[in-house]
């Protein structure tokens, strides 16, 4: 709708435009100079009608030169005009649309009125323009034709107007298919054949004794986040963020994978994750590679709003190892980065943080608790 209207005031200018330029052959009783230009134009769309819109405008009118061809608009043209004693008749043509106008004479006056039919994004417009014009004096000094005073300040304006709206328009769409083309190349890993089927992310020793430990080194991690959403033709990309995480092998997803989901059912590798997740209405596929100090993985969620319309929302996070960090530290509120609390309390935390400063990862201080659950579990809170 906003379309419409704003080709509809384009439009309305371009046939005050024509009515200036094409009414004037010689013969015509028109004094030359200084004209006001009022109009009230009213449209019907699909059945609706719209309040009428009533305007003034100068222009300066000569028989020689009533227009400049720079301000004709390129999507209409008038293909046949006729003069009958001091009328003026014409018809034109449009990319989008056809309509013709008239306008009568009488020496410092005139009136005539003009009718369009268009097309516009499906929606066809038709405007009824009702014109009266009358002689103010001489043209400004050094100009022949064109509009005059605030009119020709309005024009200025819209035309720098419709200029910063197709530069908006063509930004929009190289983003649009720059979102297209991050979304057509981003993949979720494929299964791994030989991967332990287990529930959740979380590290399992069953699936360790059958494929091995995750090559995921134990550390704080910086990540970078990107994201798209696609719905029907409109596609659009979220600011890329960077921001930096803890991982162990006890918690080996960054939360952007996942939206903070419960995912049941997932196959567990050495090198890589992956997994997918049904719900009514969509589903939720995704994977992630291990690369020991570096990662990178995918996750695409497709939601059904409809039977033919569906969103798209493709994230996609890759990581490397920046160090350990303050991934060793109590972790509070406010702190930064993100993670779990790798600091163990009770008598083995000196050893075991020597243990974590040497490259051990969470997995290690699991291990110590399993081979003396007891001990261990009395050492971790203190008593």
């Amino acid at each position: 709708m906003k379309n419409v209207l704003r080709h509809t005031v384009v439009l309305f200018a371009l046939l005050l435009l024509c009515a200036a330029g094409t009414a004037h052959p010689a013969g015509i009783d028109m004094k030359e100079g200084d004209w006001e230009i009022s109009s009230v134009a009213s449209m019907t769309m699909e059945g609706m009608s719209m309040p009428s819109m009533p305007s003034k405008s100068t222009y300066c009118l000569t028989r020689e030169d009533p227009v400049p061809q720079s301000e004709r608009d390129k999507d209409c043209r008038i293909v046949k005009q006729k003069v009958v004693g001091n009328t003026v008749s014409w018809r034109m043509e449009c990319k989008k649309g056809e309509g013709e106008g008239e306008i009568s004479y009488r020496g410092t006056t005139y009136d005539g009125f003009i009718k369009m039919k268009m097309v516009e994004e499906g929606q066809t417009m038709t405007m009824n323009v009702k014109l009266a014009g009358k002689y103010l004096g001489p043209c400004p000094k050094g100009q022949k034709s064109g509009a005059t005073g605030e009119t020709a300040k309005q024009m200025a304006a819209g035309q720098q107007a419709v200029a910063q709206a197709q530069q908006q328009q063509a930004e929009q769409e190289a983003l649009r298919k720059k979102c297209e083309e991050f979304v057509k190349r981003t993949a979720v890993p494929g299964e791994d054949p030989g991967g332990c089927e287990q529930a959740g992310f979380t590290r399992s020793l069953e699936c360790e004794a059958k494929v091995g430990k995750l090559n995921l080194e134990y550390g704080q991690y910086e990540i970078t986040v990107e994201e798209a959403s696609r719905f029907s033709s409109g596609c659009a990309l979220s600011e890329t963020k960077r921001i930096t995480v803890c991982m162990n092998l006890d918690d080996p997803l960054p939360r952007e994978l996942t939206k903070g989901r419960q995912v049941q059912k997932v196959k567990h590798g050495k090198d890589k994750i992956t997994w997918r997740e049904s719900y009514e209405g969509g589903e939720i596929m995704g994977g992630i590679v291990y690369r020991g100090a570096s990662f990178e993985g995918v996750a695409i969620q497709k939601s059904r709003a409809g039977s033919d319309m569906e969103l798209l929302q493709v994230t996609k996070v890759t990581g490397r190892r920046v160090g350990v960090g303050d991934c060793t530290k109590e972790r509070g509120p406010g702190a930064t980065g993100r993670g779990y609390s790798s600091q163990p309390r009770g008598g083995d935390s000196a050893t075991q943080t020597d243990n974590m400063k040497k490259g051990g990862d969470s997995a290690t201080h699991t291990d110590n608790i399993l081979k003396n659950p007891v001990k261990k579990i009395r050492n971790l809170f203190g008593y």
